[in-house]
């Protein structure tokens, strides 16, 4: 009896997952509960578990595919007992008094490939080597054409002979017609540079795909537009943080938010239809680039967590971000972010809401007396205005307790 495996939907916010190794080969015996594939999606790699007993039959979606959440990615075949190795079994030979003679053994038949002599090929490729001055007869003396030519032929021999391997490339990604090209550089061979001038003067566009790490950002962002939402704008005295390359701002305020976070218990909430789902616990999340993808990891539990323990978190987080190794678990549970660019010299931005969580702060560049501008966008659903000026209220007491700081400190 056959399984499908369905591409499965890990967390509510999916809905499209990426292969990206199968675990498990075609006629392998997968074991209930066992990993058979790891999945790409909402910016992380997830294993899928087997939840049947059988022989993977058929992978219907290879390494590197999407497909949506709910489509079959591989068909296995239920059994209860493995595939066994079909077993020879060996007979004592029988000595018999009159013994025939062996039967003369049939040779397999082979078939016999004709090879044509040169000359042959398709109208359409004869049309198409007349048009650029090739002599078929000639190139497939030479074995740089098959005998017969047919046009794939022809037209895989004109970008080899006049383009260059990296411009080879460049047409892939400028999705140029190599025939189009041979004309206007009247036979030249096209290098990388001819052909980045000619991309240049003409203004064509590359063509870069967008990542599944992108385009669950996109989907996420667009949503999060829906949401109703207000900003509050604040200058926060921050002077009194002793940050540095151990312990960044950035830990800093994880740590001193989240304990915020448990005076505020609409801060640690979520919005649902007809009530809120209220978290005993300050989970955090901070916006974190690698290369050209954002990804907002979660240190969870901040509130009985130390400065350094954080600092460590987050270092481990951008270690496992970089190498693409983010789990689901490291990417959910935040009911607030943290997104400081004021490392980068901004003096003050809007951040836009995370999908399904209450509050964002954008952190901008101190100035020369520690000063800095601090963006707040919350989700008028679940927090109101005033609670949300008592939070940025609290907050701002919090950064300027020395008594607090020197706690942290030497936490």
């Amino acid at each position: 009896m056959d399984y499908e495996i369905l591409m499965p939907q890990f967390s509510d916010t999916m809905e499209r997952g990426k292969i990206v190794r199968w675990l498990k080969k075609e006629g392998d015996l997968v074991e209930k509960g066992e990993v058979i594939a790891e999945i790409e999606a909402e910016k992380a790699v997830m294993e899928l578990q087997s939840f049947k007993r059988g022989v993977l039959k058929k992978i219907l979606v290879a390494e590197g595919q999407e497909v949506e959440v709910g489509k079959a990615i591989a068909i296995l075949e239920l059994t209860q007992k493995a595939p066994e190795e079909p077993q020879v079994k060996k007979e004592e030979p029988k000595v018999e008094k009159h013994q025939e003679p062996p039967p003369t053994p049939t040779l397999p038949q082979v078939k016999q490939v004709v090879k044509l002599p040169p000359g042959f090929a398709s109208p359409r490729a004869k049309l198409l080597s007349k048009e650029y001055g090739l002599e078929i007869q000639e190139l497939q003396k030479e074995g740089r054409l098959p005998s017969p030519a047919h046009e794939k032929d022809i037209r895989q021999f004109l970008t080899e002979r006049y383009f260059t391997p990296k411009a080879l490339e460049l047409l892939k990604e400028y999705e140029l017609e190599p025939e189009e090209l041979i004309k206007e550089f009247e036979g030249k061979k096209i290098d990388e540079d001819l052909l980045l001038t000619y991309v240049e003067k003409r203004d064509i566009p590359k063509r870069v795909p967008i990542s599944s790490v992108q385009k669950s950002l996109i989907s996420n962002l667009s949503k999060s537009f829906l949401v109703p939402h207000y900003h509050i704008y604040e200058v926060f005295d921050l002077s009194l943080i002793p940050w540095d390359k151990e312990h960044t701002l950035t830990h800093w305020l994880i740590k001193i938010v989240g304990d915020a976070m448990q005076h505020f218990e609409r801060l640690r909430a979520v919005y649902k239809e007809d009530h809120y789902l209220v978290f005993p616990s300050s989970n955090v999340g901070i916006a974190l680039a690698v290369g050209d993808e954002l990804y907002n990891p979660v240190i969870k539990k901040v509130e009985k967590k130390s400065l350094r323990e954080i600092s460590q978190e987050v270092r481990t987080l951008r270690e496992k971000a970089q190498a693409g190794r983010l789990s689901l678990e490291d990417l959910q549970g935040a009911t607030l972010t943290i997104s400081n660019l004021g490392m980068l010299g901004v003096r003050s931005f809007n951040a836009v809401l995370p999908y399904g969580q209450v509050c964002i702060i954008a952190v901008g560049m101190q100035d020369e007396e520690g000063k800095a501008h601090m963006t707040f966008t919350f989700d008028h659903r679940v927090v109101n205005g005033f609670h949300a000026a008592l939070f940025v209220k609290h907050l701002k007491e919090k950064v300027l307790d020395r008594d607090y700081i020197k706690f942290l400190k030497r936490s």
